[in-house]
């Protein structure tokens, strides 16, 4: 997953990101905006409704009738009144309770002892919150609310009881269906709007940035590359080397089916390989012989040399780092650092090779170019030892395969 991810771009980051949290809060804010909307529809309702007793039903009674059991007139008018103001159309159960918790009267068949906690529906414990003259709304199933109404009587600021009604909300939750649907609906669309509009704004800017970037890579891979030639051109024998290098790695990292980007980079790697070659003397670069020990430590400098002229280049790091450990063996025993194996960066795996090709098969101050053949006897002898075995082996099969094939072609042109 972490390769995968580094493997994308800034923008495609950005995109996968940037659509999660927007996907996320989408639906949060769509959530949350429906909930909100049903919590003040329905405290709208269940308030209308409480003003409705308040207004209509409250004013009827009297004292008396907080005093003793409800008389039977008296529950035949509360009937009357809660049915001629629709109440009883859309109330699924009233109830009146006095302070004490004796129940005065039901809209339906009640017990008329006094009711204990837990009997049928519960009971607020208490009534404090009538008391204090406060109403409270709760949901009692999804499709009905409960809500309590204090009654007070004239000349008497405390509620001497309340009425409890649970409230069927099936009407409102149909009309509530279709702002859900409109809100779950435009609020996507809001925000795919405003997405789109923030992606297309970034992708631009990360067009132009991008633009600007491959802009000054060229220009600063033009500069390197001018060194690396220039590091050719010291010497007769080492003319073109750099270039023939980079060819032979890129035909390589094609036969190791690397992505384009990546074959592109080993193409830089190669190019790039040596350009630390030039603060070395030209002395020891151009030597007809031998180098003797301390020579020969000046010479490996350039590699470190190479990877600190590019540190600061808008360059990969996989480029700069295979440019630092291109003279690293496969044993460990290479420098500067003595990676081994895998720990070597593949690009410079695939150079090591490629260079020491090319370095065998053209002529060298202090030698002869090597046959072709002797060239692939040493590289195989180093398998394991000075080079990547797997890349030695495909190499090999490579040249030998271009070989067959240009004879062949020659054969052919012949005939």
């Amino acid at each position: 997953m972490v390769g995968f991810w580094k493997r994308l771009t800034l923008l495609q980051r950005y995109t996968l990101v940037s659509a999660a949290l927007a996907v996320g809060l989408t639906v949060l804010l769509s959530v949350v905006t429906v909930r909100a909307i049903e919590s003040v529809a329905i405290r709208d309702e269940a308030s209308v409704a409480a003003e409705l007793v308040l207004r209509t039903i409250a004013p009827e009674l009297q004292p008396d009738d907080f005093t003793g059991t409800l008389r039977a007139d008296r529950r035949t008018l509360l009937d009357a009144l809660f049915h001629a103001h629709g109440i009883s159309d859309r109330a699924l159960r009233i109830r009146l309770w006095r302070a004490d918790g004796r129940l005065l009267y039901s809209n339906i068949q009640e017990p008329t002892a006094p009711v204990v906690a837990g009997a049928d529906f519960k009971t607020p414990d208490g009534f404090e919150m009538f008391l204090k003259n406060r109403r409270q709304v709760e949901s009692a199933t999804p499709s009905v609310v409960r809500f309590f109404v204090p009654v007070q009587v004239e000349g008497n600021p405390k509620p001497l009881a309340a009425f409890e009604i649970f409230y069927d909300l099936a009407p409102l939750r149909q009309q509530l269906g279709h702002i859900r649907r409109t809100v779950l609906t435009a609020v996507p669309l809001g925000m795919l709007v405003l997405y789109v509009s923030v992606y297309a704004l970034i992708s631009t800017a990360s067009r132009r940035l991008l633009s600007q970037q491959a802009d000054l890579v060229v220009a600063h891979l033009g500069t390197y590359q001018s060194l690396a030639s220039a590091i050719d051109a010291k010497d007769s024998h080492m003319a073109d080397h750099s270039t023939n290098v980079a060819d032979l790695a890129v035909r390589v990292a094609r036969a190791l089916g690397l992505r384009a980007t990546e074959i592109d980079e080993v193409r830089i790697t190669a190019r790039l390989h040596d350009v630390g070659k030039i603060g070395v003397p030209d002395a020891i670069l151009m030597k007809p012989g031998p180098l003797n020990e301390e020579e020969r430590e000046q010479m490996r400098t350039h590699a470190v040399g190479g990877y600190e002229i590019l540190r600061s280049a808008p360059l990969p790091d996989d480029v700069k780092l295979s440019v630092r450990h291109s003279h690293e063996r496969w044993d460990g025993t290479g420098y500067p650092d003595g990676l081994a194996s895998e720990a070597i960066p593949l690009y410079a795996r695939i150079v090591a090779v490629v260079d020491a090709y090319d370095a065998m098969t053209n002529d060298r101050p202090y030698r002869k170019a090597l046959p072709v053949d002797e060239a692939f006897r040493r590289l195989e002898r180093e398998a394991g030892g000075q080079f990547d075995p797997r890349v030695v082996r495909l190499f090999i099969w490579l040249m030998r395969d271009a070989g067959k094939f240009e004879t062949r072609s020659s054969a052919a042109l012949s005939r």
